[in-house]
This record gives C-alpha cells, structure tokens and sequence, in this order.
C-alpha cells in the first residue's frame, strides 16, 4: 500500500503541473496497487483548493466524494469522511466535521470548543467550555 500526500492530490485535481500530473495518474493506474488517504490529508488538500485555488467547499465535496468510490482507495475511516463530505457539501469546515466524527468513535460525551458554528451544527454534542 502507498499512502498519499496533500500535494499528490492537490496536483490530481488542479491539474496545474503537467509533469506532475502525468506522474500521479500513472502510479494511480497501476493495477496492483493499493493507495490510503488518511484524513489529515483531506483536511490539507481542502484548505489548499479552497485557499489557493479558490475553489467552492461543494467543487472540493464533489472531488472528495469520487475519490470515495475509487476501488483501490482505502481511509481511516470512510463512513465518518462520507459524513464531513456531505457537511462540506452543506458549508460545513471538513477538519471540524472530522474532529467531531472522531470524538464520537472515540466515546467523547460532548466537545468543548468556541466554535459558534460547530456548536449551531452538533447542538447537545459541541458546547462551549
């Protein structure tokens, strides 16, 4: 298995080097190989398209939820990634929605943060310390 880094997918999705390009969709061909994202990957990979790139959270959602339905893909946890694409998808901050997927399987009781918009989204859950 190959894990993969931030730049590996900002260069598969911006497509801006060539080079580089070329590089990843030919080890992404290879039939006998198995790749992993873990999720702070996706937390980078979405602060760089949405940064420097300008992309929308609901391009970045789009890229995100079809690199789910790659076969020899594997994640730290894809059903709680489907869950912080679909936030993003909705507005949400991915690292935030991650961080609040990972306190649940995990067996947290609540998440102290200031986080207005985290505690408006996970009421019950998120509370203000």
């Amino acid at each position: 298995m190959i894990s993969l880094d931030t730049n590996v997918l900002v260069r598969y999705f911006a497509q801006d080097d060539e080079v580089q390009l070329r590089k990843v969709r030919k080890m992404l061909d290879r039939k006998d190989a198995t790749f992993f994202i873990c999720d702070l990957v996706f937390v980078e990979t979405d602060w760089v398209l949405q940064s420097r790139y300008e992309w929308s959270c609901v391009e970045v959602a789009e890229c995100f939820d079809r690199l789910t339905m790659i076969h020899n893909l594997s994640f730290e946890n894809e059903s709680r990634l489907r869950v912080a694409i679909d936030a993003l998808r909705d507005g949400a901050d991915l690292a935030d929605e991650l961080i609040v997927g990972a306190s649940h399987a995990h067996g947290a009781k609540s998440l102290a943060t200031f986080d207005k918009g985290v505690i408006r989204r996970h009421k019950g859950f998120a509370v203000a310390p």
